[in-house]
């Protein structure tokens, strides 16, 4: 199946339907509401950092606002084709073979994710400083700066922030949780490429704010897997369109800007 087929009949999830069968990870009964979600919005001329769903995106200086826009809905269509199919918290391995799947019939260069389970042996650790120690290992220096950037400065938001609100519902459930972290540099040949680590996690004691949470060793199960990634921009630009329109208007309201201070 070509490329623009398997967009076009590809099925995507519809978090909203989420709501009625889904408890927030507040603990809040679900409403009939959208959670996780801020008012659709056209996305920032240029972008250093995002929430995207359950994925936080950031973007070195020199990325052109156009392919920023084509990380993110390319990356949202790969979450929500994914969810679709699986579970992406009871069946976190299924699902990212089916995100890795798309995200490469898109126009990335995504191998199956090779998780491994992280040595809690040290005793209390962050979930952000995981995250970030394993994809110091494949990310540039620019990249690894931005991404730490991004990180830190989602961690000082507000509860109530749009990205918080964002992030916390499609990252996170009662006691399992499975986020992305990314960070995007344009190369000096003019090629796109992504530091790219996907994480997935269950606990016996759910707390929000996880990523920021000091875990002990008995209370959580992680495992992380990472690799770079590079965007064939000219395979993507046969679909872009059809990926925007099959996400749908409401598509931004998955996205929120994580602002970073100069």
């Amino acid at each position: 199946m070509d490329a623009t087929k398997y967009v076009e009949t590809i099925e995507l999830a519809d978090f909203g339907a989420e709501a009625p069968r889904r408890r927030s990870p507040a603990g809040d009964a679900a409403t009939p509401t959208v959670p996780g979600t801020v008012a659709a919005h056209p996305l920032p001329a240029t972008l250093s950092a995002a929430v995207n769903t359950s994925s936080i995106l950031s973007f070195v200086d020199g990325v052109p606002p156009e392919q920023q826009a084509d990380v993110i809905y390319s990356v949202q269509f790969a979450i929500r084709a994914a969810s679709a199919k699986f579970d992406r918290f009871a069946k976190p391995r299924d699902w990212y073979n089916l995100f890795a799947q798309v995200l490469e019939t898109v126009g990335w260069t995504a191998e199956q994710f090779a998780f491994a389970q992280s040595d809690q042996s040290q005793g209390e650790f962050r979930m952000d400083q995981a995250a970030l120690a394993v994809i110091t290992s494949i990310a540039t220096g620019n990249q690894l700066a931005v991404l730490k950037s991004s990180i830190d400065a989602l961690g000082k938001l507000a509860d109530g922030s749009g990205a918080i609100t964002i992030f916390d519902y499609h990252s996170s459930t009662d006691l399992a949780g499975n986020f992305q972290l990314g960070s995007v540099e344009l190369g000096q040949n003019g090629t796109l490429s992504m530091a790219f680590g996907g994480f997935y996690f269950k606990t016996n004691d759910h707390r929000k704010n996880f990523l920021f949470f000091h875990w002990g060793k008995q209370e959580v199960d992680f495992w992380t897997a990472a690799e770079k990634m590079s965007f064939n921009v000219a395979l993507y630009g046969t679909v872009r369109d059809k990926v925007k329109a099959r996400l749908g208007a409401a598509a931004t309201s998955y996205v929120d800007e994580i602002p970073l201070t100069s």
